[in-house]
């Protein structure tokens, strides 16, 4: 199994989000200008992922939807089975506790790249059954003259450990990421002119045995909430 390509450029660049320009280590997100999600272990500890998941049962959950364009050229969150079989909770059902375990995270997430947190999405929840994935997918691409712009980075983080399957898999670079509770993944959905990196396309492996949860967010090129729901 391929966890992430090596390699480093050792050189900083900008990305433009919105009217700001921020410096991200985008060394850590490429290597020779071939894009690779950063992964890192550790990021939550087990009693944390703990903590969400008892949070969790709280939460609202629904089957999950995907953002496609629809006959009438439109995009529309529609319920697509089988492309995608799991469910979601979001971050305006959470808790007031876990709201508050967010928002440490989120200041967490900062030590690790630089963002402003009026463009960071909400917080999903998506819970995995066995036989529950999701086909290969962008993350960007759809938002055009959206006010928050498209999807610059997603952070993706394992709250739990699956016994067989689940991974993250990215097909044209040829990673494969396991899930591992505690375990976060950066990637960049962007070249630095703003237009979709078609190679950051992945999908969520089947799960084959066991419970598969994670939380996921991603950060938008202009803000997007002014407040935490």
């Amino acid at each position: 199994m391929q966890i992430e390509k090596r390699g480093s450029t050792n050189i900083n660049s900008q990305i433009r989000l919105g009217s700001s320009v921020h410096v991200l280590e985008l060394s850590r997100l490429s290597s020779q200008g071939v894009p690779r999600p950063y992964v890192l272990d550790g990021f939550l500890s087990n009693a944390e992922c703990s903590d969400i998941l008892r949070e969790l049962e709280f939460a609202l959950w629904r089957p999950s939807l995907t953002y496609q364009r629809q006959n009438d050229g439109q995009y529309h969150d529609v319920l697509n089975l089988p492309f995608r079989v799991s469910e979601t909770a979001f971050q305006e059902w959470f808790s007031s506790e876990l709201t508050d375990m967010l928002e440490r995270i989120e200041k967490r997430l900062q030590t690790v790249v630089a963002f402003e947190l009026s463009h960071l999405e909400g917080w999903q929840a998506i819970s995995y059954a066995p036989r529950g994935h999701f086909e290969y997918h962008l993350d960007a691409g759809y938002w055009e003259g959206h006010h928050a712009g498209d999807r610059i980075l997603t952070f993706l983080i394992y709250l739990t450990t699956p016994i067989k399957g689940g991974s993250t898999h990215f097909r044209a670079l040829e990673v494969d990421v396991k899930a591992k509770a505690g375990r976060l993944i950066i990637w960049s959905n962007l070249f630095l002119n703003g237009f979709c990196d078609h190679r950051m396309i992945h999908s969520g492996s089947p799960l084959l045995r066991g419970k598969k949860t994670i939380l996921v967010t991603w950060v938008r090129q202009k803000s997007c909430r002014t407040a935490h729901k």
